[in-house]
């Protein structure tokens, strides 16, 4: 039987090594900053939040953000699967909003098993996203 590993990589800011939950952490991050189409080999890598930068703040324009956030992480993070997801005004004056995000983080579901499960969440800047550069913040 072959022997399970849990997902490993370099941490963006320090070059350090994350495994696990931290590594599907910046996966989702680096997936929610990133444009799509900016990838060469990979142009569906990424989201397209950053065509709500500088809409208003409506319902429906959270609503997008929020369908974006999910749509992007689930077809692309298999350890990551959202269970709720909660707006929060960071800024009301301009307008800046961040996602609580509760979800379910399988340490195996890269290799297709979901057996093992852990509970998780996550704090979402959706200001700090929305720039596209592809950078960690």
């Amino acid at each position: 039987m072959a022997e399970r590993t849990t997902r490993t990589g370099i941490d963006a800011r320090t070059g350090r090594i994350l495994r696990g939950r931290a590594h599907a952490e910046q996966s989702v991050f680096c997936i929610l900053a990133t444009r799509k189409l900016t990838r060469v080999m990979r142009l569906d890598f990424g989201s397209d939040l950053r065509a709500l930068r500088g809409e208003n703040l409506t319902a429906v324009n959270v609503l997008r953000a929020y369908a974006e956030i999910v749509t992007a992480v689930h077809e692309q993070e298999p350890a990551v699967r959202f269970m709720t997801i909660q707006p929060e005004l960071v800024d009301g004056r301009n307008g800046a909003i961040a996602f609580i995000i509760a979800y379910v983080f399988y340490p195996y579901g890269h290799l297709g098993d979901y057996s093992v499960v852990e509970d998780a969440d996550l704090r979402v800047p959706v200001t700090v996203l929305a720039r596209g550069s592809g950078a960690v913040s």
